[in-house]
């Protein structure tokens, strides 16, 4: 059962977010390290983990705690969530570290979910290699969006890949595939000065247009562009953001603005957030 002895033990321990008590006397450790390690770095934090969680064990012990201990860090995200939404949180070191550490594992639960009712479609070996690029730019590279950083950027982009290459129909897949490759490339490569510079691209006859517009095939050129410009004033618009604002959110928001906007239809107008608007040729 949990005492005030065990408080004592969870003020010693500054990598100890939060602690859980199950409906049976069983403790669940959140620890500061992160939930979802890159796959190069999973040996290091193993280490890592099982040195601190081996110390805060034995003063566990030692204040006479003989229950069950699980840590948080080392389980599946959906037992992670089921255990943050049920169990009773009896200690709350670093609510603010806390906050993030659940709300990315939430996230991801959501997003493999809704992966899951995705049906797959075949893509070809360019478009897989598209995908594959945003992933390897987006390693860290010395600076983050937040204290999550681009590494968990990176493992959320690579999680919702099948969703990318789902993208129907083909030329709309090509098309946002690239939008990524250049977000990854010119808006986060430097997350300081990157989406300041990236601003430069996107006016109508700017890099990323010239880009996009050699991926189109057909006849469909016309109404494809005005595709084009509905993701460049929205890449705008999220750019143009102050610094502070440039979170984990706004980096998955940016790779979320060419998947979210519609096939175009002839002779239609489409509004965006803000009250812009491009419109789409009879």
């Amino acid at each position: 059962m949990w005492d005030d002895r065990l408080l004592e033990v969870c003020r010693r321990h500054a990598d100890l977010v939060a602690v859980y008590e199950s409906r049976h006397g069983r403790l669940g450790l959140l620890l500061r390290q992160t939930l979802a390690p890159l796959s190069v770095e999973r040996v290091d934090w193993m280490a890592e983990t099982r040195a601190i969680v081996r110390g805060i064990v034995v003063d566990f012990r030692a204040a006479r705690f003989t229950g069950g201990i699980v840590v948080l860090q080392w389980l599946p995200a959906e037992d992670v969530t089921r255990i943050v939404a049920r169990w009773v949180r009896r200690w709350d070191g670093d609510p603010a570290r806390r906050s993030q550490l659940t709300a990315t594992v939430e996230r991801a639960v959501a997003d493999q979910h809704f992966l899951q009712a995705r049906a797959a479609t075949p893509v070809t070996l360019d478009e897989r290699d598209a995908a594959a690029l945003s992933i390897r730019m987006l390693m860290p590279a010395g600076r983050a969006l937040d204290d999550a950083g681009l590494d968990s950027l990176r493992v959320w982009y690579e999680t919702m890949a099948p969703c990318w290459l789902a993208i129907r129909p083909a030329q709309r897949r090509r098309l946002v595939l690239q939008t990524h490759v250049w977000i990854a490339e010119c808006a986060l490569g430097d997350p300081v000065s990157g989406p300041r510079l990236a601003l430069k691209d996107l006016g109508p006859d700017g890099a990323l247009a010239r880009a996009l517009i050699r991926l189109i095939t057909g006849d469909d050129t016309p109404t494809w562009r005005s595709w084009i410009d509905l993701v460049r004033l929205d890449l705008a618009r999220a750019l143009g953001r102050p610094r502070a604002q440039r979170s984990q959110a706004w980096g998955r928001a940016l790779f979320m603005i060419p998947y979210r906007i519609a096939v175009p239809r002839r002779g239609r107008l489409r509004g965006l957030d803000g009250g812009a608007s491009a419109r789409r040729p009879a």
